[in-house]
Parts: C-alpha cells; structure tokens; sequence
C-alpha cells in the first residue's frame, strides 16, 4: 500500500474499532499530537483516544493529499444525535507505518475541543460501567473528588470512596448490565467544564430482580494539572410530594 492506502486503512480501523489492524499500522515509537495532546505515545494514544461503542460516529473523508511520506486528511464526522464536526490530520510515515499524526480540530473555539474531551471521557465511563471495570470508571477522578449519590450515604469524598461504592453496584449485578446516556449536555472553557444526562441502567440484581432505571446526572470538571479530573460528581431522582417516595419508574 502507498501512503494514502495507509492512512484509509488507519481511518477504516478507527472506525471499525479495529484495534489488531490499528496497532499493526502505528509504528512502535508511534506519537500523536492535537490541541489537546501534547506529542503523546503509542500507549497513550490507545488509553485516551482509542474510540468505544457509545461514542461511534460516521466519517465521511473530503480530501486526500499524499506526497511521499506525508498526507493531509480533511473529515466531517457526524454523531448519533446529528451535531457534526470537521478535523484535518497530518500523517507522517516511515518504512509503511504510521510514525506520528498532528490534528488541527476545525473552527476556532477552543471551548469547543475542551467540551470534546470531556465528552469522550464521559463516554469512556459508560463504557467502563458496561464491562464492570470500577477501576476505569475513577481514572479521570480527582483524589477528593465529592459525590452526591441516590442512596445512602447523603455525600462522600474521594476517589477511592467512589470506586468503592462503583464495585459494590458493579457487584449487585449478575450478567451483562446495560448503561445508556440520554440527552448528554457538555459545556467547557479552558479549565473548567460541566455535564448532565438523564442515565439509564438495566440488568439482573443478584437477588433476581430486574432493574430498569432512570435518574439524573451531572459533573463538575477542572483542569489539574494539565488534566481533566472530576471534581463534583451529583446524582439524584425526583419524588412524589405526596408520598414521599422516589419515582424510580419514571422514563424521559
């Protein structure tokens, strides 16, 4: 395969989550540089970049240019939910491998790739909660980070206090969970940023129950030394005046 051929088949591998094929493409000493990351490695790369399923999107590639070891690419993406986005990538090749990628997000706004990393670290948790890994689900957690739950206790602090109560919901569940995000909402600035969603869970609790649920969600971020780290995590349901009781049947 030429340049161009290589770099497409980078892009079908990205898309496909094609992970085998993707590492076989990247050189070893593979480094990768956007306004977001600053000349990170191979390893990295998978770690914070590598796509998941609740984050699939549709590529359609505008231009091609290659000449020897180098090619631009120009993209436009669109999302599930219709808001599309467009990036160039610069590929720089050496003996047919990917040797470093340069993205140039598109527009102007820097809000607005700050507001794209948050999203995929969202995603990255929803991704975790499905393959009950509580460890994942607290990598981009500030060490004090302060949390509001549905359930006792009323609040608590810390990243290791969160895992723990992750692993003990994780745990609550036999078989496959299911975790979606309805409605997600993502604002950011340069070091600060914020989400909400309405969240929905369904599974088998280990008592044979069946659980399909819907609550609200939000989470405060800061910028920590160069980092995204959750600082505020609130979850919450409504409940009947009345009664007194949550509303757990509740749907959007």
């Amino acid at each position: 395969m030429n340049a161009a051929d290589i770099v497409r088949a980078c892009f079908d591998a990205y898309d496909s989550r094609d992970r085998a094929t993707m590492e076989r493409l990247l050189a070893d000493d593979f480094t990768f540089s956007s306004p977001l990351d600053d000349n990170i490695s191979r390893e990295k790369y998978f770690e914070r970049c590598w796509p998941n399923e609740s984050g699939k999107t549709e590529r359609k590639i505008l231009r091609v240019f290659a000449e020897g070891n180098e090619v631009f690419v120009t993209y436009e993406c669109t999302r599930a939910n219709g808001e599309r986005f467009r990036n160039t990538e610069f590929f720089r090749l050496e003996g047919g491998r990917i040797r470093h990628v340069d993205v140039f997000f598109g527009g102007d706004d820097p809000s607005k790739a700050a507001a794209e990393e948050l999203r995929s670290i969202v995603e990255e948790g929803v991704a975790a909660c499905r393959a009950k890994d509580a460890d994942t689900m607290v990598t981009h957690h500030a060490a004090g980070v302060l949390a509001f739950d549905v359930i006792d206790p009323l609040r608590y602090e810390g990243a290791d206090a969160v895992k723990q109560r992750a692993q003990q919901w994780l745990d609550s569940f036999t078989g496959e969970i299911g975790y979606e995000l309805k409605d997600l909402v993502v604002v950011a600035s340069s070091d600060a940023g914020f989400c909400h969603s309405l969240n929905h869970v369904t599974g088998t609790k280990t008592d044979g129950q069946e659980i399909s649920m819907w609550w609200r969600a939000s989470i405060g971020f800061e910028k920590i030394d160069g980092e995204w780290q959750a600082t505020h995590l609130h979850s919450s349901v409504p409940f009947d005046m009345e009664t007194g009781k949550a509303s757990l049947a509740l749907t959007p």
